[in-house]
């Protein structure tokens, strides 16, 4: 029914924190469940279809009620796929004859797809010698700030993080709070953040105290 568009890749998470390569990801995020099928249209950061089917339970969505029953769930297995916009009306005009529109009031206020709120990334930019900061997820940025590009090195910083993770576990450390990259140019800060993960880029005489205490807000009030 849907249009095939192209693949970004596959993710796994809540439907509030999906990754994309914009925060006004327009496109399908392809829902699979051992069980279940469906999916969540989006334009511009905005959903505005949805359907969910579960043979095994007997369910059966679509509209506003699959939106908000896969809204609710804590954990998706999906796939971001872009539409351009000829796509996207084909999705839509699809969407409308099988009765899986979005009300307008159906959608809830905070659940743009792909966005991260920029108050705190201001504040951590604004900081001396911070160059650019990056929120990102399953090795996808999905809010950045700054004059850098995230989008080589996210998937990395990710893997730079599990296995941090699994060394401070390892040697009864304690949970890993963040990692410090430094060269002679400058330093780079990797840290979790909630179920996604930050990264910072500094200059070399980078003020690391205040880049720190921002940080640890962040991390302590995750939304």
């Amino acid at each position: 029914m849907l249009p095939d568009g192209i693949s970004l890749g596959r993710l796994q998470g809540p439907l509030s924190a999906l990754a994309s390569i914009s925060p006004h990801f327009t496109g399908a995020v392809r829902i699979s469940e051992p069980g279940g099928t469906g999916f969540v249209l989006v334009q511009n950061g905005k959903p505005y279809g949805a359907a969910f089917e579960n043979s095994g339970k007997g369910l059966l969505l679509s509209g506003d009620e699959a939106y908000s029953y896969l809204f609710e769930r804590p954990s998706l297995d999906s796939e971001l796929i872009a539409y351009t916009g000829e796509e996207t009306e084909a999705a839509r005009e699809a969407s409308s004859e099988a009765g899986c529109l979005i009300s307008e009031g159906g959608a809830k206020p905070s659940s743009r797809i792909g966005s991260v709120d920029t108050s705190c990334l201001d504040q951590i930019v604004r900081q001396p010698g911070v160059a650019a900061v990056s929120v990102f997820h399953e090795g996808f940025a999905l809010q950045s700030l700054g004059s850098a590009d995230f989008e080589q090195v996210a998937a990395v910083a990710e893997d730079l993080l599990r296995a941090g993770t699994r060394i401070t576990g390892d040697m009864e450390m304690g949970d890993l709070s963040q990692i410090i990259l430094e060269t002679p140019a400058g330093k780079l800060i990797i840290a979790p953040y909630g179920d996604l993960s930050l990264c910072i880029l500094t200059k070399p005489d980078a003020n690391l105290g205040l880049i720190r205490l921002s940080i640890r807000g962040m991390q302590e009030n995750p939304e």
